[in-house]
């Protein structure tokens, strides 16, 4: 008994230690956050906006001229901005 109490003290000890010390996880959360920050900045930039709503709105148009109905066409452009997100 009084050993498996020594070996929880021990690893809760550990794990808290361990807890407040930054890690390699911390440098990575930290890189991508910044990556993703550029990433947004990148694709906000009024040409690439213009170019993206082109491509959509061609997009839409090449599916109507296909067979699908504005209704169709529409929910499958939403679906396909929608994964383009995330």
């Amino acid at each position: 008994m009084k050993l498996t109490l020594l070996l929880a003290v021990g690893v809760l000890s550990v794990f808290n230690a361990w807890a407040d010390t930054p890690t390699d996880l911390d440098f990575v959360s930290q890189q991508l956050a910044t990556q993703k920050l550029n990433e947004l900045k990148a694709l906000s930039t009024p040409a690439i906006i213009k170019t993206q709503a082109e491509y959509f709105r061609k997009m839409y148009l090449a599916l109507i001229k296909s067979g699908f109905s504005e209704e169709q066409a529409l929910s499958i452009i939403v679906a396909m901005a929608s994964k383009d997100e995330g």
